[in-house]
């Protein structure tokens, strides 16, 4: 089955950002900066490649753009990689100190360096963006934090695995799908008014972006987390809850994601008339498929998920 993984292919454009290279040495110099993390850890994290992914899945924003990106993306990555095995009292209290941060809150001298490079990744963020943009954000995070205190009671409980149906609910929060979302808007200057948000259309198009790169993760990361003793993985879930094989598991999430991608495609072809926001919203539609084969290319090159990184 591992094969079929490498099927998972997006028919779009593959572009190239120009500043990956540079992009590539700015997470690394970020990563330095997370002194809570051990040398060990930030040697494995500079393999990822966390600058070039944020580089590949935004390939038309330019330095200056991918700055606060690229500091938040290794932010997340080393956020829920340090808390995810954590009691979850310790997640909650870290969750509430990051959505203070969000909401204005300085960090203390004597924090974790997660809450000092947030606050720089709020404030480099607000030139680009709108009120309305920060408290969707801001309530994004909440919905991140929410849904990693689901995966810890789950991953806490032997033999404990949520339904497909409720997996499919929390993994929408979980993979940070609403975040990328909102950090698209940045990248496509088009931050989307609220008329435009809370359109039915745009609303399911959003949300099969967060599944559809949540389903792609799923499929990629199984071993991964298997060794890591979690079990909030799509093909994890569906092997428990069928009885099935891991190879069949494995190709009914594979087929899952692919029915939603053509979903996805069927409603960017057939977007409504969103009169003055239509060139917007054509910007970020192009740039939510650059994500996707950006996305491809890093999971089929990062060191993240291979075999040695799940020994």
């Amino acid at each position: 089955m591992k094969s079929q993984i490498f099927s998972l292919e997006y028919p779009f454009e593959l572009k190239l950002n120009p500043f990956e290279d540079s992009s590539e040495q700015f997470a690394r110099r970020l990563i330095d900066e997370y002194s809570c993390l051990p040398d060990d850890v930030k040697s494995k994290y500079k393999k990822f490649s966390f600058g070039r992914v944020t580089a590949s899945v935004f390939p038309n924003a330019n330095f200056e753009k991918l700055i606060p990106l690229i500091r938040w993306m290794v932010f997340g990555f080393c956020f829920d990689d340090f808390y995810g095995s954590k009691p979850l009292a310790e997640i909650i209290e870290a969750s509430k100190k990051a959505i203070n941060i969000l909401n204005g809150e300085l960090p203390d001298f004597n924090d974790l360096e997660f809450y000092n490079q947030l606050s720089i990744a709020k404030a480099e963020f607000l030139p680009s963006v709108t009120p309305y943009w920060l408290t969707r954000f801001t309530e994004h995070h909440q919905d991140w934090f929410g849904a990693m205190y689901l995966e810890t009671k789950y991953n806490c409980k032997q033999n404990s695995y949520p339904s497909i149906e409720d997996y499919m609910v929390i993994r929408e929060n979980l993979i940070g799908g609403k975040l990328m979302c909102d950090q698209l808007e940045v990248v496509s200057d088009f931050i989307m008014p609220e008329e435009v948000i809370k359109d039915t259309q745009i609303q399911r198009f959003r949300q099969l972006f967060s599944r559809i790169i949540a389903w792609y993760n799923d499929v990629f990361s199984v071993d991964w987390e298997v060794q890591r003793g979690e079990k909030m993985n799509l093909v994890l879930i569906i092997e428990n809850e069928k009885g099935c094989t891991r190879d069949e598991a494995y190709a009914e999430a594979i087929n899952i994601h692919n029915k939603e991608l053509a979903e996805f495609i069927k409603i960017s072809d057939a977007l409504s008339d969103f009169g003055e926001y239509n060139e917007g919203i054509r910007r970020y539609v192009e740039n939510t498929k650059l994500f996707f084969k950006g996305q491809e290319i890093w999971y089929k090159g990062t060191e993240r998920y291979s075999p040695k990184e799940v020994q």
